[in-house]
């Protein structure tokens, strides 16, 4: 009987044991915390260099797993008839835009773009241009091309407060912000992980993985943007990736277009 007592003992101190290990054994990562990499290139460099002549091919996305509050994804798909979508980002923005209207067209929606050449989230959270535009235009969904010319820059705490700044002004608006493309002079692609990690994978669309033909080695030719901006589309209607999904209809056609407006790189935003 008392082997019997002691044996009971003996299991129940394991038990408490293994429960212990198993509560210390994982932590979660805080919101908006990448991991600082080493090497440093040069940043916001974009040199111009000699056209690529690279051919279109078609690369499927390396798509984040859903996190947690992947559960606040909606059940259904909105139409995007009748919606009113506003495309806002650096110089990206220029070739996505003219897709982006395309689908407008052929969707029958209402579709606006404000083009900042060289402009890093930094700059869209200083100016007040974001918050302008949704006061003029009342968006019911946005779209934000922002990061190419964040690549590089090794203050990742400043790069987060401006992309949570630029998320605030959002607000409850459904929105997705698109990734930079991949470009080979900057290796260190860590703003893509702090992008990722302040919006969710829900409202991120990872470009990493996208191949498309250049016309400097860094700008989309308006084959590589409509190939670019098909892509986006795709994973913009799947309720299981995009957290606000929204249906569209891939146009056959191409169609004239012009920004709402168009800033160089000496534009400071609006104060």
């Amino acid at each position: 009987m008392k082997a019997v007592k002691y044996f009971i003992v003996f299991f129940f101190i394991l038990s408490v044991q293994s429960v212990r290990s198993q509560d210390t054994g994982s932590s979660a990562l805080p919101d908006c915390q990448p991991v600082r990499p080493t090497d440093s290139p040069e940043p916001d460099a974009m040199p111009v260099q000699p056209a690529s002549q690279q051919p279109l091919e078609e690369a499927e996305e390396m798509m984040p797993a859903p996190l947690p509050s992947s559960s606040t994804h909606v059940a259904h798909i909105t139409e995007s008839r009748n919606q009113i979508v506003l495309l806002v980002g650096d110089s990206m923005a220029d070739g996505l835009g003219v897709r982006f209207n395309d689908y407008a067209v052929k969707n029958g929606f209402e579709f606006h773009s404000v083009v900042w050449y060289g402009s890093t989230t930094r700059d869209w959270a200083i100016a007040s241009d974001l918050q302008y535009q949704i006061e003029r235009i009342h968006p019911t969904y946005v779209i934000i091309s922002l990061g190419t010319n964040d690549l590089g820059y090794k203050d990742y705490s400043r790069r987060e407060t401006a992309i949570q700044t630029i998320l605030s002004r959002i607000g409850n608006i459904p929105y997705v912000w698109v990734g930079p493309l991949p470009w080979h002079r900057v290796k260190d692609r860590t703003i893509v992980n702090v992008i990722r990690d302040c919006t969710g994978t829900g409202h991120f669309f990872d470009s990493s993985s996208v191949i498309a033909s250049r016309t400097d080695g860094i700008h989309p030719t308006r084959q590589g943007a409509a190939l670019w901006v098909d892509k986006i589309v795709q994973w913009m209607v799947e309720p299981d990736k995009n957290a606000n999904p929204i249906e569209m209809d891939r146009p056959d056609f191409t169609t004239h277009f012009t920004h709402d407006e168009k800033h160089g790189m000496g534009y400071h935003g609006r104060r």
